[in-house]
């Protein structure tokens, strides 16, 4: 056991140098990709695949017992955290392998597209975030007040939008509400009137706790469906719907947006 413990601490200070120095290349070849959709990404998959699988044939030659605990500790490792918002190792491979979308990959998204936000201001339109938190912790009777406390008179002033996602069922929905318009915009990749009610449901929760902080009664403002919303293969619907308005086959650039939002974590990540 004492040979065993040995190589695993030989193979995880291997793992960890190989990882940083893994990282940087691949963001490096990300970066270029992004700017020149060059096939560079092909080629470096092929040579990540090829390493994982002689990484894997090393990690098997592990004890079961020890394999376990290793894999259970990389999975654990955090690779972002803000608020109360956190994203382990296991989070990126949810959002890599197309597995489901929690809320803390929605807020880690709203966050990371803040601070882009904040760099770049005249980009974007200023917009009120509410995180898809804020109703989970009213159901169960937490404290939700977090959620709301930036939403302030001077703030409604200075903002076009408000953005909340919500989750219901396992079935992800966003509505936009259009300050100047007073008008709603539902976005669900698969209609239904129940997610139209909770959408309704939701507005009158900010109205109630946000009492006087908008110029007008946002339960009154008009809720339009839009059409044409993508999902991804398991159908669960993808947030970044608004910024791609305009593109006809929205499917086809899920992957992407998949791998765009994994690359901005990992540069949070100290080396």
């Amino acid at each position: 056991m004492c040979f065993t413990c040995a190589l695993l601490v030989l193979y995880l200070r291997f793992h960890c140098a190989f990882t940083a120095l893994s990282l940087r290349f691949t963001c490096a070849f990300t970066a270029l990709y992004l700017r020149f959709h060059c096939a560079l990404p092909a080629l470096y998959l092929r040579f990540l695949c090829a390493f994982t699988a002689l990484s894997l044939r090393f990690t098997c030659a592990l004890p079961a017992p020890d394999l376990r605990f290793f894999v259970l500790f990389c999975k654990d490792d955090v690779i972002f955290q803000s608020g109360n918002i956190l994203i382990n190792r296991g989070d990126i491979d949810d959002i890599l392998t197309n597995q489901y979308f929690f809320d803390n990959h929605v807020d880690s998204f709203a966050f990371l597209l803040s601070e882009k936000i904040r760099i770049i201001p005249k980009e974007f339109q200023k917009y009120l975030y509410i995180s898809p938190l804020y109703r989970l912790y009213k159901g169960y009777k937490h404290d939700y007040q977090m959620f709301i406390q930036h939403i302030t008179p001077d703030s409604v002033r200075e903002s076009k939008l408000i953005v909340q996602p919500i989750c219901f069922q396992s079935h992800w929905v966003l509505i936009v509400g259009k300050l100047k318009e007073k008008v709603w915009k539902l976005y669900d990749s698969l209609p239904n009137p129940e997610h139209k009610a909770i959408c309704t449901e939701v507005m009158k929760q900010i109205h109630e706790d946000k009492a006087g902080v908008f110029p007008s009664d946002i339960t009154t403002w008009k809720l339009q469906t839009v059409r044409g919303i993508p999902t991804q293969s398991n159908e669960a619907i993808l947030k970044k719907k608004t910024d791609w308005a305009s593109l006809k086959e929205w499917q086809k650039y899920m992957p992407k947006f998949r791998a765009e939002l994994g690359y901005a974590l990992c540069l949070t990540t100290k080396m």
